[in-house]
């Protein structure tokens, strides 16, 4: 009876070991903890932005100066190398007595023209200055002449004497007419255009090309006589000078 007891007896030993329990992978492998991010610091972002204030604002000063600095170089320039308008007057005239036919006039006519250049820092020149002579109350031309190119330094007065005769100049009946009661009443008007193009310089520097109109009004003469030449009643006459571009 003490064989079949055996087996028995050895059963309890299976079951003294610890159960078995399953191991997964994601037990064995667990993500880090991610760092934490550092805060911020509010007084770094101050002086950020401090710097690039103080940054701005001294190019925004720099910008000032140079743009202060350009304007004030280009109004000198300006100032002084801007042309003034040149000055034209009549210093003299002397008129022959005038012969007149029922279709034609003719005299001796010489006039002075003083030319003044008022720049201080720029000389002028003149291209082809046509000057005309006209019987003021028909506007009727006379006589015209063209003189050669001239230069005139700064601040400087030229002289130019022109030559003006007018020779069987072929008038309307009305033009001689109108003439005719002029020379009765004692006194002839007549008048001046010129025409020019100027150009200004000072050294390698120059302006471009300028159209130049001026107009001698009153260019009047007293007869006492129909055999004696006309006197000038307005001596140094001023004319009116214009000076545009082209």
């Amino acid at each position: 009876m003490a064989s079949p007891s055996a087996p028995a007896a050895a059963a309890p030993a299976a079951t003294d070991r610890a159960p078995l329990s399953a191991v997964y992978l994601h037990q064995l492998y667990r993500e880090p903890e991610p760092n934490p991010q550092p805060q911020p610091d509010p007084e770094q972002g101050l002086q950020f932005v401090r710097r690039e204030l103080l940054f701005f604002c001294t190019i925004l000063k720099w910008c000032i100066l140079a743009f202060l600095f350009i304007a004030s170089f280009l109004a000198l320039m300006w100032m002084v190398f801007h042309p003034t308008f040149p000055q034209l007057s009549i210093a003299s005239a002397i008129l022959s007595p005038i012969a007149v036919t029922s279709t034609a006039a003719s005299a001796d006519c010489n006039i002075t023209l003083v030319l003044t250049n008022p720049n201080r820092h720029l000389t002028a020149s003149y291209d082809r200055m046509e000057i005309s002579l006209l019987y003021a109350s028909q506007q009727v031309t006379l006589s015209q002449v063209h003189h050669p190119r001239i230069v005139q330094p700064k601040r400087s007065q030229i002289t130019l004497q022109t030559n003006l005769s007018f020779s069987a100049v072929n008038l309307t009946s009305g033009v001689v007419s109108a003439m005719k009661e002029d020379l009765d009443r004692g006194s002839l008007g007549l008048m001046m255009k010129i025409s020019s193009v100027v150009k200004y310089r000072n050294g390698k520097w120059k302006t471009k090309s300028r159209f130049m109109r001026a107009y001698c009004g009153g260019v009047s003469f007293g007869f006492t006589s129909s055999n004696r030449p006309g006197i000038f009643l307005n001596p140094y006459q001023e004319c009116e000078v214009y000076v545009y571009s082209k």
